[in-house]
């Protein structure tokens, strides 16, 4: 069964504070490095220095061909509310952004396969390919193989761009 969406990406917000909607509303779903002065962003540059750093050059140097500017955005074309056997991400407020929303030389869609990293420029024809090889089944098998990274196998959209994604009203979808 398909459960990867080519019109939409999706953001589970994570964070149980409803502030965080009005904030993305407001500022749209930005980097956390747009916020250096944020607790968080202390927080992990001071247990992790470079860690978006490196994760940029793992992910998105080869693709994009250009230096690390901001820590990005990760988004999903997968719909966990489509998964048969349900999943605990659809019980999360998510927003539902219209993929014409994300400027495709700023944005890298990646995941494992075969146990490689897969980078590649987000375009319909690389977003029709993931969506006919990660089927529901395999969404099953490898969304939160590992806990400390949930998303890390299945795939997501690194989004580098400037200003992060502008966000509506209408593409926030409240959970349970």
């Amino acid at each position: 069964m398909q459960v990867c969406s080519t019109e939409y990406v999706y953001h589970a917000l994570l964070n149980t504070d409803d502030s965080i909607v009005d904030f993305i509303l407001s500022n749209g779903l930005r980097p956390l490095s747009d916020f250096p002065d944020s607790p968080r962003w202390k927080q992990i540059n001071e247990a992790m220095p470079g860690f978006f750093e490196n994760l940029y050059q793992m992910i998105g140097q080869e693709v994009l061909n250009r230096p690390y500017r901001n820590a990005g955005v990760f988004v999903s074309p997968i719909d966990f509310k489509l998964m048969p056997n349900g999943s605990p991400m659809a019980k999360y407020t998510r927003v539902r952004i219209p993929i014409e929303r994300i400027k495709p030389d700023d944005a890298v869609l990646t995941y494992v396969l075969d146990d490689k990293r897969v980078n590649l420029p987000l375009n319909t024809k690389n977003l029709q390919h993931c969506a006919e090889i990660w089927t529901a089944e395999m969404v099953q098998e490898w969304f939160g193989r590992d806990q400390s990274k949930i998303f890390y196998y299945v795939p997501q959209i690194a989004v580098y761009q400037e200003g992060g994604i502008p966000i509506q009203a209408s593409d926030i979808e409240y959970g349970s």
